[in-house]
């Protein structure tokens, strides 16, 4: 088991989440990636994706970049699945999919304040994770994690190599701004990056925007 912090009321934290030999193999493979990297879009309420770099400014991978990474994230997300919900005091549900990416932030990047969820067709997203990774040394600074509804005060999450966070997707968050002087793709900050989706109250319902996902039962 990885070791745990929780320190906070918004969201559950593990260190050294990964084996080392697949946190240091996974930064190799994004970084033999580069020239697949596209940019990142923001899910309307109509479910459809648009740019807005005055919003959102990073880039990322689909999941058939990275399968194999993503299937390692998955089974040990699954695996912990019923701690993560009792640590976060979110009530068991059935999950369906899993969505992920991998994202690249690099100097002057950054993601706004939002929410994950909401009422259209990404409601049924219920826990976010963030799974960090980046070079040894760390060649960046910022990229924090901001809780802007944490009581009593924001709540501040750094990007640490091979930590996880995960959090009720209904949460208010946002990604300050990353400053990396070297400005080379492979000095900046990484993550896997997702959400846990339960299975719709009616049928059909969210078909109309189907995310990147597989099974969590897989």
């Amino acid at each position: 088991m990885a070791d745990i912090l929780v320190e906070n009321n918004s969201c559950l934290i593990y260190q050294n989440y990964l084996d080392e030999a697949t946190n240091a193999a996974l930064f190799a493979h994004a970084i033999s990636k580069q020239a697949d990297f596209q940019h990142t879009m923001t899910v309307g309420a109509d479910g459809e994706g648009a740019l807005n770099e005055n919003y959102r400014h990073s880039n990322a991978l689909q999941p058939k970049d990275f399968i194999d990474y993503y299937k390692i994230l998955r089974k040990k997300i699954k695996g912990d699945l019923a701690q993560i919900l009792e640590k976060l005091g979110i009530e068991p549900f059935e999950p369906n999919n899993m969505e992920m990416h991998l994202t690249s932030h690099n100097h002057g990047e950054f993601y706004k304040p939002h929410i994950d969820n909401g009422k259209g067709p990404l409601k049924n997203r219920v826990i976010t994770f963030v799974y960090y990774f980046h070079s040894i040394p760390k060649r960046f600074e910022g990229g924090q994690l901001l809780f802007l509804k944490n009581k009593p005060k924001p709540l501040i999450v750094p990007p640490d190599n091979n930590s996880i966070v995960f959090f009720n997707s209904s949460f208010l968050h946002a990604v300050h701004p990353v400053t990396c002087p070297s400005q080379k793709f492979e000095d900046g900050r990484f993550t896997l990056n997702g959400w846990i989706w339960k299975k719709p109250d009616a049928e059909g319902e969210g078909e109309a925007n189907k995310p990147a996902t597989e099974p969590l039962a897989q």
